[in-house]
């Protein structure tokens, strides 16, 4: 068993802040397992949209320049042409090993084992990765800022040299797995103290930032966090990227190296900051989910039926959706406006032309 001190030490004694965002994060997750009662067709076509926005995201974040519409088209099997090989590639590993996640977290325990299948998994389909996927590093390999010639102007911080990265996984995912196992910390602390280790280690040649995000997802997933499903971590870790590099390069810098080969003075603080107000982003923006259902809940009969014709037909005008219905038009055109008013649809065009789509 790892020695409790490597790694407890970064997250014994949370601030005031983190517990409120502990607390939070937990509350929320409350109501939106007793408050969800999605039908299964709506959750498939959530999570499909959730994969779709995690891929595009989660690479762009490495440079891919692909939008989330050519990564639909990926996944419904169309070729994109006008793009590099290698970003269809990434996206496409990214897309299945995700799913792979979704389908399987439960009997996906922490192990080496699964990480090294997983960068397998992910890396697949690119192939300049072919001799190093799935194993750990075999060469050095640096985090820093790039100049425009492509060389290195910056170096943000030390990872672990090629010949101790074995041995640092295996202390960090034996702490990680007995720690959660064992609940002996909040398990959103254990998943932030793991992931911000692992992009130090940076354990393979490619794909670390990658599969970090992967696992980020399958921890959450195993210990609870189940909104996760359907709201993009990535997307918003997109949406705030300097901020993300910023809380990894505030906290990675304190961590021990050559000079500070005891790990003196390491502080994660602005790493579990971002990390959990990403996480209850994430727990606000699935909680709508929740709100717009107890909203269809408390329509009135006519008000329900006009909703789920555009729920069935995508949209529709005042009179498509009278005759399809039966109701009267200046029926129709009450049940719309208080659909609108609660933000269940939203109107498109102007005058005759004028027609309603769910939201």
């Amino acid at each position: 068993m790892p020695a409790h001190g490597t790694f407890d030490h970064r997250i014994e004694h949370p601030s005031p802040r983190i517990v409120a965002l502990l607390a939070a994060i937990d509350e929320m997750r409350g109501v939106f397992r007793a408050g969800l009662r999605m039908t299964p067709e709506a959750i498939t076509t959530l999570r499909k949209s959730v994969l779709i926005t995690s891929a595009g995201a989660s690479t762009r974040i490495e440079g891919s320049r692909l939008s989330d519409e050519e990564v639909k088209k990926i996944m419904q099997g169309m070729k994109i042409q006008r793009f590099a090989d290698r970003d269809s590639q990434e996206v496409q590993g990214y897309l299945e090993t995700l799913q792979h996640v979704f389908e399987n977290y439960k009997t996906m325990p922490l192990r080496e084992g699964l990480i090294k299948s997983l960068h397998k998994e992910l890396l697949k389909y690119s192939t300049k990765d072919d001799l190093h996927r799935g194993d750990w590093k075999r060469k050095e390999n640096i985090v820093g800022v790039l100049r425009e010639d492509g060389k290195v102007a910056h170096i943000m911080f030390e990872t672990t040299p090629a010949y101790l990265t074995s041995k640092e996984m295996t202390e960090l995912i034996e702490w990680a797995h007995e720690a959660l196992e064992k609940e002996r910390f909040h398990p959103l602390l254990i998943i932030a103290n793991f992931i911000i280790e692992f992009l130090k280690i940076h354990p393979f040649e490619d794909g670390n930032g990658r599969l970090s995000r992967v696992l980020t997802n399958l921890l959450l997933l195993r210990s609870g966090y189940l909104f996760i499903e359907y709201v993009s971590h990535e997307q918003i870790v997109e949406s705030r990227k300097e901020e993300y590099y910023f809380a990894l390069r505030a906290s990675q810098e304190t961590f021990r190296s050559q000079k500070n080969p005891v790990g003196e003075g390491e502080s994660i603080a602005p790493w579990l900051n971002f990390f959990l107000s990403v996480v209850k982003e994430q727990a606000e923006k699935a909680l709508a989910f929740v709100d717009k259902e107890a909203q269809e809940d408390a329509l009135s009969p006519k008000q329900k039926a006009v909703f789920e014709y555009l729920a069935k037909a995508n949209e529709g005008s005042r009179a498509e959706i009278a005759a399809a219905t039966g109701l009267l038009l200046p029926t129709v055109g009450k049940a719309l406006e208080t659909l609108l008013k609660r933000g269940l649809i939203k109107r498109i065009g102007l005058g005759r032309a004028t027609r309603y789509r769910k939201i």
